[in-house]
C-alpha cells in the first residue's frame, strides 16, 4: 500500500504529511455589558495569561487562562516557531458566565436560561454589535465579518418541552440561543485558505463599532460575562520540537 511522504510545493517548500493534523487552536475573550467596549483580541495570550475582557472572582483582576480557555503556547500574539496553520475557517461559540446565580436572575429577562446557556436575546445582541477580524502578519485584514458569519458548528442540540430555569426557582420558562447551528454542516469555509507561518503575528479581534453590545442583560451580576471561544478550522502543523 502506498503512503504519502514528503509533499513539495511549487515554491520548493517541503512538508511531511504526518506532521499535519486537524487539531484546532482556540482562544477565548469575555464580553461584558460595559458602555465603552472597543476591541478584544483572541490568541493575544497563552495559557497562564490574562483573558481580555474578563474579571476575576475578586472583581478586579482578569481571569487567568487555563486549558479550557486556550491551548496557545507562549505569550500569544504570534504563532509558535515550531507550528504552522492553514486556516480553512473560524468558528465562535458563546458561553454564559456568572458569579452569582441569584444576582444573575435578579432584574434579568424572565426567559433567561441558567448559565452556561445563553439567552436567545443576548445571542442576537452579540450578533448585532460584534465584528470579528482575522489579522495575520500585521499586514492586512484577511477577514472582517459580523460574528454570526462564523457559526459555532459545535455544541449540543437543545430539546425543551416546558423547561423552566433553576435560577427563577422553576417559575419561568427559558429561551436559549447559540451562535448558529451546532451541526458540522453549518460551518462556513473561507473562499481560499489563509496560511499563518511559524513565528508570524496572528490574532482574531472582536470589535464593537457602536462602543458596546447594546442592552446586553446580565441582571444585577456585575461580574457576569459572555465568553466567546474561537476555534481555528483547517490544518495545523504539530510542534516538531
Amino acid at each position: 500500500m502506498g503512503q504519502l511522504g514528503i509533499i513539495r510545493t511549487a515554491t520548493g517548500a517541503q512538508y511531511r504529511a504526518e506532521d499535519w493534523t486537524a487539531s484546532p487552536l482556540y482562544s477565548t475573550v469575555d464580553i461584558d455589558d460595559a458602555a465603552a467596549l472597543t476591541r478584544l483580541d483572541a490568541f493575544s495570550y497563552g495559557k497562564g495569561g490574562e483573558i481580555p475582557g474578563s474579571v476575576a472572582a475578586a472583581g478586579t483582576a482578569q481571569r487567568t487562562a487555563t486549558l479550557k480557555d486556550t491551548n496557545v503556547e507562549g505569550a500569544g500574539g504570534i504563532l509558535a516557531e515550531n507550528e504552522e496553520l492553514m486556516l480553512f475557517g473560524l468558528c465562535v461559540e458563546l458561553i454564559q458566565r456568572y458569579s452569582s446565580l441569584t444576582d444573575f436572575f435578579n432584574g434579568n429577562e424572565t426567559w433567561c436560561p441558567d448559565p452556561p446557556l445563553v439567552s436567545f436575546t443576548n445571542v442576537l445582541r452579540v450578533q448585532q454589535d460584534t465584528v470579528v477580524r482575522l489579522m495575520i502578519a500585521n499586514t492586512k485584514d484577511y477577514h472582517a465579518v459580523p460574528i454570526g458569519a462564523l457559526p459555532a458548528a459545535r455544541g449540543v442540540n437543545h430539546v425543551f418541552g416546558s423547561a423552566r430555569s433553576q435560577g427563577s426557582a422553576y417559575a419561568e420558562g427559558m429561551v436559549v440561543g447559540s451562535n448558529g447551528g451546532v451541526n458540522e454542516h453549518t460551518h462556513r469555509r473561507f473562499g481560499t485558505p489563509h496560511e499563518v507561518g511559524p513565528g508570524e503575528a496572528f490574532s482574531v479581534r472582536f470589535e464593537f463599532p457602536r462602543g458596546s453590545v447594546a442592552n446586553l442583560d446580565f441582571g444585577a451580576d456585575t461580574r457576569a460575562r459572555i465568553s466567546a471561544r474561537v476555534w481555528t478550522r483547517g490544518l495545523r502543523r504539530r510542534p516538531v520540537a
